[in-house]
């Protein structure tokens, strides 16, 4: 029998016990993106710290009622577009858990943009 050689791509993504999978790194990473884009379009003019609190305390109020009825739809309900409600059905989707105000204010400050 020919011993098995293992591929060299098998170190590139470390997987199993204390090393997240590529579809949880994916998943952060639609994540953050969300929260970045619902900051620089509604905490316009805020420091990271405040629209981090604004941004995890509306998102928390959001989780606890609507997203009870609208988590099971493919699709970000109408009712949701062009509002602040649909960067948080899309964070939540992306990965049903709330970030804390921690998590939020270093996504904030990493992100190269303009902060107006």
């Amino acid at each position: 029998m020919k011993p098995h050689r293992p591929s060299t791509f098998a170190a590139a993504f470390p997987v199993g016990r204390g090393h997240p999978t590529p579809a949880a790194m994916l998943s952060r990473d639609e994540r953050d993106r969300y929260l970045i884009a619902a900051a620089d379009r509604y905490c316009i003019g805020l420091s990271d710290n405040e629209a981090a609190d604004i941004l995890v305390a509306r998102l928390t109020r959001f989780r606890e009622t609507a997203w009870r009825n609208d988590g099971p739809e493919a699709l970000c309900p109408p009712r949701h577009r062009g509002t602040i409600r649909e960067f948080f059905w899309m964070i939540l989707k992306a990965r049903d858990r709330l970030p804390g105000e921690r998590l939020v204010r270093e996504v904030l400050r990493a992100s190269e943009r303009d902060r107006g």
